[in-house]
């Protein structure tokens, strides 16, 4: 079975759809997980299924309208996320918005790069960063999309070329348990020490900054000009990201040590491309035409990297096996 399309593959039987709810649902402590497990399985099926038809759409589809499919898509991806292990969503229309916001639009000198998203109280989005993973007191923040596709690891070379910037550092990797009873999984990092310098920080203000911004515990030390650092290898994101091609990256900018996990960064994305192509069509038409920057450039390789990448990274929220 294709890796990246296993859990649409699996949820085409709403038989092993309501096996994996009932699952789910007992190892929250859910009462009448089986009633509860009847009672989704259908729903869950839709969802997926809906998303898939999104993004088969979406691959078809000009550029000019990938934005919308592939959005809606993963937001129904999401949404059967949520329901695994949240049996009554949507409880209330209050986590049916959207979540969050983007400022108006200037005609002259725009830039997609350098445009902004807003988190709201309530919606969809903080909904997700909440129940999905633990990400809290959210309203307000804004990121940038610049700082959003950079996280993004398959767009460095594309950052070097076009800016002349290397926002995330390649790491060498190696798995190990702890000796101790938990026998927690643990991932040394090795990376040159480059990074502490380009970032101006000691080791311990390295770990002291990534705890307080992010909420990761890890371990830095330096040895021989190489810094090794220790993280809980369930806790990989963020600050740490992965390729398809399985190697480990770490920002080099202070800017992108923010909390939103990869996922996260796709689907804020795809929503401000999805409004711009919808309600900014002046601009968005000159994009497509013009080719006056590097914003087009940016966004088609974007766009060609999560219609294959989406699908793994939402593996992982059902099987854990991409994280």
């Amino acid at each position: 079975m294709d890796n990246n399309q296993s859990f649409i593959t699996l949820f085409k039987s709403v038989e092993y759809a309501k096996s994996y709810l009932k699952q789910r649902y007992q190892s929250f402590g859910f009462s009448s997980p089986t009633e509860l497990a009847f009672k989704n399985g259908y729903t869950l099926v839709y969802y997926i299924n809906m998303g898939e038809t999104y993004f088969q759409q979406g691959k078809s589809a000009p550029l000019s309208i990938q934005p919308v499919l592939y959005f809606y898509g993963l937001s129904n991806w999401l949404k059967g996320a949520l329901l695994t292990i949240d049996p009554d969503y949507p409880a209330t229309t209050q986590v049916l918005a959207h979540g969050v916001s983007t400022r108006k639009k200037k005609k002259q000198g725009y830039r997609f790069l350098d445009d902004e998203i807003k988190v709201q109280k309530d919606g969809l989005f903080p909904f997700i960063s909440n129940q999905l993973f633990n990400m809290k007191q959210l309203t307000g923040e804004k990121y940038k999309m610049k700082h959003l596709l950079m996280i993004i690891p398959e767009l460095n070379k594309l950052f070097e070329t076009l800016e002349k910037d290397k926002p995330l550092f390649i790491v060498e990797s190696q798995m190990e348990k702890s000796s101790t009873a938990n026998k927690r999984e643990y991932m040394n990092l090795d990376i040159s020490d480059v990074l502490l310098k380009k970032i101006n920080l000691t080791p311990k203000q390295f770990e002291k900054m990534v705890k307080e911004k992010i909420g990761t515990e890890l371990i830095c030390k330096e040895l021989n000009k190489h810094l090794i650092i220790t993280v809980n290898a369930h806790s990989l994101f963020p600050p740490v990201y992965k390729n398809m091609e399985n190697q480990f990256f770490i920002p080099s900018h202070l800017p992108l040590y923010f909390k939103i996990p990869e996922l996260m960064s796709h689907y804020l994305i795809l929503y401000n491309l999805s409004m711009i192509c919808r309600y900014e069509i002046e601009w968005w038409g000159e994009l497509l035409y013009s080719f006056s920057n590097n914003d087009l450039s940016f966004i088609d390789a974007f766009l060609n990297i999560t219609k294959v990448k989406s699908p793994l990274l939402l593996q992982s929220l059902f099987f854990h096996d991409f994280n």
